[in-house]
């Protein structure tokens, strides 16, 4: 079962941004990591490490009944058409490189209906029409790493006329 260790109480912001680009807290995505993974037994552990416009993940994990410290790197993170979308780079395990089909398999135990796994292309599709209304549309022009923060400069995008909040019934009044 997968644990965190990471005190969510004394965690800056999951997200933070000016005009122009996100900065993206590791440590709270870590944390969030944890709660969608507690019930997900082949995985144990996540810890997230930027560099350059690249993060990698290094994971224990369950494979075949051995336990397996395995890492790749999640590269070419783009965002259009409210697709979070990324290349998944130097898989390896055990000190030698995995084949991709491995983390395919690991992904595709999480049975969740937001990714999407190109497995030829080695390029996951993360669904955030749930958080992105379909009247905004936003670009990631590029990402850089800054210790245990990754930055997101925004590209070209913008918001359509957003509809108003459907109007609140009353409640039934007593006769």
């Amino acid at each position: 079962m997968y644990t965190s260790g990471v005190n969510s109480a004394v965690l800056p912001p999951l997200l933070r941004w000016d005009p122009t680009h996100l900065v993206v807290d590791l440590d709270r995505v870590e944390a969030v990591l944890a709660r969608r993974l507690e019930r997900i037994e082949q995985v144990e552990s996540v810890r997230l490490a930027a560099a350059g416009d690249a993060v990698a993940v290094f994971a224990t994990v369950l494979w075949k009944g051995m336990r397996l410290r395995a890492s790749a790197q999640i590269a070419e993170i783009r965002l259009r058409q409210r697709h979070l979308g990324f290349r998944l780079r130097r898989i390896r395990g055990l000190g030698v490189r995995l084949p991709r089909a491995a983390v395919v398999a690991i992904l595709d135990a999480l049975e969740d209906e937001l990714l999407t796994v190109f497995r030829r292309a080695g390029i996951v599709v993360v669904d955030l029409g749930r958080w992105l209304p379909p009247e905004v549309d936003v670009t990631i022009a590029t990402v850089q790493a800054f210790g245990r923060e990754l930055h997101v400069w925004l590209g070209r995008g913008h918001v359509e006329q957003v509809p108003l909040p459907a109007a609140r019934a009353l409640p039934p009044g007593e006769v």
